[in-house]
Formats: structure tokens, C-alpha cells, sequence
């Protein structure tokens, strides 16, 4: 009889086992290519490097490298965030971190707030969307409507697509991910 009752326990929690292995993945790398307008100052394109390290179920790390051809501005950010899981399909997410901006003699320096949803709406299918606010000492602030959309093509790679909307900047963004966590 114990074990009957052991293995309709076990029985009991095996779709309890499933949803916690549906949660996204805070380990990964992306790469993306970036074009940015920014009202009265024009288009330039370049590169992003972006990547975060899930500590526990709600903490994580993040860390991000743009570099801009034609204004020769190189972004740095570094910083940490929470999340929190709503439904197996649905996390709440805030993250901080401090930004370094430097183009040539320019050099400036800041925090940056970022708070937002990350939805499946599909097994391959993920979308994100939310609000940054960057806040620069010497250049002043700007905030952001974020939206932003992958594909998993596999179990751990996607290819994705971004907009950033701000009052005086634009920034589309498409690239690949590589996850190395327990998605």
C-alpha cells in the first residue's frame, strides 16, 4: 500500500514538474544589429552584445556592449534584475543598470530602469514589451516604449526582432540568441 500511495504522489506532482521546467531562461547571449535615428542628429547603425546570467528563480545579471559606426559612440551597461513568474507563460521583470556612453571626447554616465512582460505565446513564439528610462548625468533622460518579439528555431536559439521608441530616438534591432539555461 506505500508504495501505491508513493507512487500517486509522485503521480500528483509530475504536472508541477512540467510547469517549472516551462519558465524562461535568464542565461543567454544575443547578438543583434542595430539602427538607431535620433531626431536632429540622423541615422547610424552598429552593433549590440547582450547577455544575462540567472543567479537564482528571481535574480539575475545582465550585461550589454553597443557600438555605433558613423558617431563612434561605444554604450557599456552593467546591472542586475528580479523577475517574477506569473504563469508558466508570463514573467514580470525589473532590472537596473549603470550606463557608460562614450563617443570620442564625449564621455557620460547614468542609470538605467528597465520594467516589463515576457510572454509565450506559442511553444516557438515569444514576445517582450515594456518601458526603459535611461538617465544620463551631463546628457539628460530619456524613457522608451520597448517591444520585441522571437523565434525559437530550436530548443536554445532564436532569432529575434526589436523597437525601441523614445521622444527622440528609434532604435530597430535583429538578432540571434543562444540560451544556456534550463528553458
Amino acid at each position: 500500500m506505500t508504495k501505491l500511495k508513493t507512487m500517486l504522489f509522485a503521480g500528483a506532482l509530475l504536472p508541477m514538474a512540467a510547469i517549472a521546467q516551462e519558465g524562461f531562461d535568464y542565461t543567454y547571449v544575443e547578438v543583434n544589429y542595430l539602427d538607431t535615428d535620433v531626431d536632429n542628429a540622423g541615422d547610424d547603425s552598429g552593433f549590440g552584445l547582450k547577455g544575462s546570467l540567472e543567479l537564482t528563480d528571481t535574480v539575475y545579471l545582465i550585461g550589454e556592449y553597443q557600438t555605433y559606426d558613423d558617431s563612434d559612440l561605444d554604450l557599456w551597461a552593467i546591472g542586475g534584475g528580479l523577475r517574477w513568474n506569473l504563469k508558466p507563460e508570463l514573467d514580470v521583470l525589473a532590472d537596473l543598470s549603470w550606463v557608460e556612453a562614450d563617443a570620442g571626447p564625449f564621455d557620460d554616465d547614468g542609470l538605467q530602469l528597465n520594467v516589463g512582460l515576457r510572454a509565450r505565446v506559442h511553444d516557438q513564439i515569444e514576445v517582450q514589451g515594456g518601458i526603459r528610462h535611461l538617465d544620463l548625468d551631463d546628457t539628460g533622460s530619456e524613457t522608451f516604449l520597448t517591444l520585441g518579439g522571437r523565434y525559437y528555431f530550436t530548443r536554445n536559439a532564436a532569432v529575434g526582432l526589436g523597437l525601441d521608441l523614445g521622444d527622440d530616438t528609434t532604435t530597430w534591432r535583429i538578432g540571434l540568441r543562444g540560451e544556456f539555461g534550463s528553458r
